[in-house]
């Protein structure tokens, strides 16, 4: 009996020591920390947003000793980190490409190269001056992956691991619907926790390459957000980063930008048509930028036609097309977007037979309601495939009033910006900062213009919510 005790109390001190020993490793991931916390934001007095500090999305347990596997957040880790799996440049580049042409019957591109792709952001950062990175965020079931391409070196690679494509889906939403209240600061916890799923995993990259344009082929419902909202805590992107959108770097046509074509054709609707609301501000952001900026045509109204549209630009070869109206992209399916015209409807899938000119114009901008949502980045997404080497299109609905001051700064810059990039940032930024403002009716602060009145506004309106400066997204051809 004593000889099994005994066996029996050596074997408890066994099973003790050994729980002991593991206890202090087996900790659950999710309560640890890694990095310091981002600064939260102070929202304004309006909104009742008290926010959580945020950490950086990447993270591994640590257990010494081990090797530094990750940079951004200087983790040691116990084994070899998530690998990702995006595949190369070529092949992520050209498969999104098959994908976007089999939807809009268009021809399949040349196949694209790392070799082509980082001369491309060479000649970029020559013309610009502003050091050129493209950027493919890529969503799957369990996480994000991020392929980015300098424009020399190798190609990187991030992964933020433990994001659902479910979460990724219902955050966006929420964002976009926070975005559209300006009366609040409610989207700033959203913007923060998409910047850290999409920007802060880079950031760090970025910087040591000395990066100032950052141009994006986003994947799945990211395609929908205003990349230049999102916030780290401190700034948005739009106050570190000039950005642009493209469907794929196979898909577009960068060639530099001719300054001599900077004539501009504008055409808009100011009456209610169709089922669609009376736009009174159209004629006063149409009438300033065809007649003190840019120099140009304007038909409004009965004489916006699709068919003079044709006329127009075949006679005259406008660098610049703005179409001022109301637009809709309906549903996934080509033929359920439409620009809305005086007595008709251009859709989508009537698009690629309009020929606007012998050569691609530069700017098509459509100065309308949610142009580039849906899929494949809506009605720019299929502008910029078939007639323009970029396009200036809207997220969702904004005011009339909202639009004009934007439109004007912006095309106060397009002349001499050394990138398109660039001058929709500055415009967003005049916004953002206050120097571009509406007061008691009247747009000031747009470059050298005197006060503009507004139709049918006589109060204020507060520009800095990003509901009024991020709305518009420049698709394809940064330059």
């Amino acid at each position: 009996m004593k000889i099994r005790s005994l066996i029996w109390k050596t074997g408890c001190a066994v099973v003790i020591g050994v729980i002991c020993s593991v206890a202090p490793s087996s900790v659950p991931r999710s309560t640890a920390q890694y990095g310091p916390p981002i600064p939260p934001i102070s929202p304004s007095p309006s909104s009742s947003y008290s926010p959580t500090p945020l950490v950086p999305p990447i993270g591994f347990p640590t257990s010494p000793p081990g090797v530094l596997c990750d940079r951004l957040t200087n983790t040691i880790c116990s084994g070899t980190p998530p690998t990702p799996n995006v595949p190369s440049i070529g092949d992520l580049d050209n498969k999104i490409s098959r994908e976007l042409c089999s939807y809009a019957k268009c021809s399949t591109p040349v196949p694209v190269t790392l070799a082509f792709v980082q001369d491309a952001l060479q000649r970029s950062a020559q013309v610009t001056d502003s050091a050129t990175a493209l950027v493919y965020p890529n969503i799957f079931p369990d996480r994000i992956e991020i392929l980015i391409v300098p424009s020399s070196g190798k190609e990187i690679r991030k992964v933020v691991p433990n994001v659902q494509s479910s979460e990724v889906t219902e955050t966006v939403q929420e964002f976009l619907n926070s975005l559209r209240d300006s009366s609040n600061d409610d989207y700033l916890p959203l913007a923060q926790k998409l910047y850290n799923w999409i920007i802060r995993p880079i950031d760090e990259d970025l910087q040591s390459e000395g990066i100032k344009t950052l141009i994006f082929v986003m994947d799945g419902s990211l395609r929908s957000i205003p990349i230049s909202a999102l916030h780290d805590g401190n700034k948005f992107v739009v106050q570190k980063y000039a950005t642009a959108t493209i469907p794929s770097m196979g898909l577009v046509n960068l060639q530099l930008r001719d300054r001599r074509r900077s004539s501009i054709l504008i055409m808009g609707l100011t009456q209610a048509q169709q089922g669609f609301t009376a736009l009174p501000n159209v004629e006063v952001e149409t009438k300033v930028i065809a007649s003190k900026i840019l120099q140009g045509n304007l038909f409004l109204n009965q004489d916006f036609t699709i068919e003079n549209l044709k006329n127009q630009q075949s006679k005259n070869n406008y660098g610049i097309v703005h179409l001022a109206t109301h637009a809709q992209f309906l549903s996934d399916n080509i033929d359920g977007a439409f620009i809305q015209f005086w007595n008709e409807r251009l859709y989508l899938n009537n698009l690629r037979t309009i020929r606007l000119g012998e050569e691609p114009i530069e700017m098509l901008t459509l100065s309308a309601c949610e142009t580039a949502v849906g899929k494949n980045l809506g009605l720019s997404g299929m502008a910029l495939v078939y007639k323009s080497k970029s396009v200036l299109a809207s997220l969702w609905t904004v005011s009339d009033a909202g639009t004009t001051p934007l439109m004007l700064s912006f095309y106060s810059y397009y002349p001499t910006s050394k990138s398109k990039a660039i001058a929709i940032q500055q415009a967003q930024l005049n916004l953002l900062e206050g120097k571009v403002r509406i007061e008691s009716g009247q747009i000031k602060g747009v470059g050298k213009l005197p006060t503009i009145p507004l139709n049918q506004v006589t109060g204020d309106i507060d520009l800095k919510h990003p509901y009024f400066w991020s709305s518009f997204v420049l698709v394809g051809n940064w330059l």
